[in-house]
């Protein structure tokens, strides 16, 4: 499939307009629709990294739908889904940006109390059903 039928495809899975993604991403929306419609060639990687940030999608999987990238090999399962990330390891882990706004250490924090808090009744419930161990402490707790 030809980068901008998967661009297309891509922002309307997700449910945006063109001008919600120019919005969030600071890519134009008539750039974004001459990519859509074939009018464009491939964007650069610095287009790809606004685009991933406005479409709230991987920049890995937009940089291999331009071609800049092989599809990455080992890291699925049988039914083609990725290997589960530990959330919790990633927000501390990584440089995370959110409508392009860089999060600070203390915005990563509230955010993992966040989700701590929203999932802290599935994890009572799994407890009970003696489908997870009680709290340890540990830091190797994934959400899916």
């Amino acid at each position: 499939m030809l980068f901008y039928h998967q661009l297309k495809d891509l922002r309307r899975l997700k449910g945006y307009t063109i001008r919600e993604v120019a919005d969030r991403s600071g890519v134009s929306a008539a750039y974004i629709s001459q990519l859509e419609n074939g009018h464009r060639g491939v964007p650069s990687p610095d287009v790809l990294m606004k685009l991933s940030e406005g479409l709230n999608a991987s920049y890995e999987a937009l940089m291999q739908a331009a071609g800049y990238l092989e599809p990455s090999g080992g890291q699925s399962d049988e039914s083609g889904r990725s290997a589960p990330v530990n959330l919790r390891r990633f927000l501390r882990d990584n440089d995370l940006v959110f409508d392009g706004i860089s999060l600070s250490e203390e915005h990563k924090e509230w955010l993992e109390r966040m989700l701590t808090a929203m999932f802290w009744l599935e994890k009572i419930k799994l407890e009970a059903k003696g489908e997870r161990k009680p709290d340890d402490g540990s830091d190797e707790e994934s959400f899916s």
